[in-house]
């Protein structure tokens, strides 16, 4: 008995489809394929815990899209990786709408954090604050609060990382980093994630009631541990709420970028004496 062309072409076209179907199959379970690059995006928290610490350098940028405050943060953290992370951070500079910049250090030990700056003043005179203590470090984003310095905040993001949008995030467009072969790009979107934009769990969700899609680019070593994270995110008051003068108004767009080293030094994180945090409600900036 004979085939008839279109049975011919059919059964070659399912035979092409079967191929191309086991192809993708193994080339995903393949080592070195895109599991493993899943793997090491979703990695990126668990690997820096067992790494114990890092020395992050780090610069920060919020500037509204059309008018308002702007800020700029620039310094570096010692970070103990954990269940709770703890890190001592060196702000270099903190600069609010083209002020002189201002130093400060922000130290994170248990689920407390504790700032100081010798720009800023409490009525007791005493040098620290909780960062529950109302605080002026020049204007409303000038407020290390927003966590746009705090690297545990945007590791955590990249861990959750859905399976396929991890699969797709894989590139070679990005600018080369040394030691960091592994390059990723995840726009985080609901239609891929419908936790997406989620909650920062910073001042941020205080200001704004909207945020944009974060795009990540992460660059990690071949142990897998990430060397550099850039984060780029817009947030918004749309004034829907309740009207508030403190809140900013508008879209406001941030850039941030993280480079790590020093993995595994040991880091020590004390918080100050309990007599040199301020009882005062409100820091305020030096005159």
């Amino acid at each position: 008995m004979t085939m008839s062309r279109g049975r011919i072409i059919l059964s070659a076209v399912v035979v092409l489809l079967g191929a191309v179907a086991l192809f993708v199959v193994s080339n995903i379970d393949a080592p070195g394929g895109s599991a493993d690059a899943r793997k090491l995006l979703t990695g990126v928290e668990s690997r820096l815990r067992a790494a114990g610490s890092a020395r992050v350098g780090f610069t920060a940028e919020i500037r509204p899209q059309v008018s308002g405050p702007k800020a700029t943060f620039a310094g570096t953290s010692l970070i103990r990786f954990g269940e709770i992370g703890e890190w001592d951070t060196t702000f270099s500079g903190i600069v609010a709408d083209g002020q002189a910049p201002v130093e400060g250090r922000a130290i994170r030990a248990g689920r407390q954090t504790y700032l100081t700056s010798p720009s800023l003043t409490a009525d007791d005179g005493r040098a620290w604050f909780a960062a529950t203590t109302p605080a002026f470090w020049g204007n409303t984003m000038a407020n290390p609060n927003l966590g746009l310095a705090d690297l545990t905040v945007w590791t955590g993001f990249l861990a959750r990382t859905p399976g396929q949008l991890a699969l797709n995030a894989a590139t070679e467009e990005l600018p080369d980093v040394e030691d960091a072969e592994h390059e990723f790009r995840v726009r985080c979107t609901p239609a891929q994630d419908p936790h997406c934009p989620p909650p920062f769990g910073t001042d941020l969700d205080a200001l704004f009631d909207e945020a944009g899609f974060p795009v990540y680019q992460a660059w990690i070593d071949d142990d897998g541990l990430i060397r550099k994270l850039e984060v780029s995110f817009s947030v918004i008051n749309s004034g829907t709420g309740a009207a508030d003068p403190l809140r900013p108004q508008g879209e406001y767009q941030a850039h941030l970028t993280f480079t790590l080293d020093d993995f595994g030094t040991p880091v020590t994180v004390t918080a100050p004496p309990a007599d040199q945090v301020t009882q005062s409600r409100l820091v305020r900036r030096r005159e």
